[in-house]
């Protein structure tokens, strides 16, 4: 591994030589656990840049290389996406099966109760067309897309900062 750090700053490193699963797989992990804090939504999805910036500094550093905005970008779109993915799936199967079919009804009509209280009828319309199990299908089709589409922005711009900020040596083409 130390003689992948020493380059010479004139050498140009061939990019099929360096293996980028480790640390997109790396990057996908940090994403999915900060998936699962709710903060980090507030955020602005914070966790997706951060996955992004994750993979391409981590990559950088492992191989010793100043890598180009385009192989950040791409580095960050994935490895987002992936901890998107990871999130998706791993947060029904943990939160669901502690949740009983009549606290969920208890939550339902909370939550639409507390939108009608707060002045927002409009928000507790939309409560009610969502719980409805017809729409159930369909909300989850909406979050998966939206995730899908904001995992890939953020992550290219997580990636593309991280190639900008990790220049580490010679230019890796």
């Amino acid at each position: 591994m130390s003689e992948l750090l020493e380059r010479d700053e004139d050498e140009i490193v061939d990019l099929d030589t360096c293996s980028q699963k480790k640390s997109i797989a790396l990057a996908a992990a940090i994403t999915a656990v900060l998936g699962f804090v709710g903060y980090s939504y507030l955020f602005l999805c914070i966790h997706f840049v951060i996955g992004g910036l994750a993979a391409a500094g981590h990559f950088a550093k492992r191989f010793g290389i100043t890598i180009s905005i385009f192989t950040g970008v791409k580095m960050g779109a994935i490895s987002s996406f992936l901890g998107m993915l990871i999130t998706f799936v791993a947060f029904p199967l943990w939160a669901l099966p502690s949740i009983t079919d009549e606290e969920w009804a208890k939550l339902r009509e909370e939550f639409i109760r507390q939108a009608y209280e707060s002045g927002q009828p409009e928000a507790a319309e939309v409560g009610e067309r969502i719980f409805v199990s017809d729409n159930a299908t369909m909300f989850l089709v909406g979050i998966f897309i939206a995730g899908t589409v904001l995992s890939l922005v953020l992550g290219s711009l997580g990636g593309m900062l991280g190639a900008t900020f990790f220049k580490k040596g010679p230019e890796a083409k």
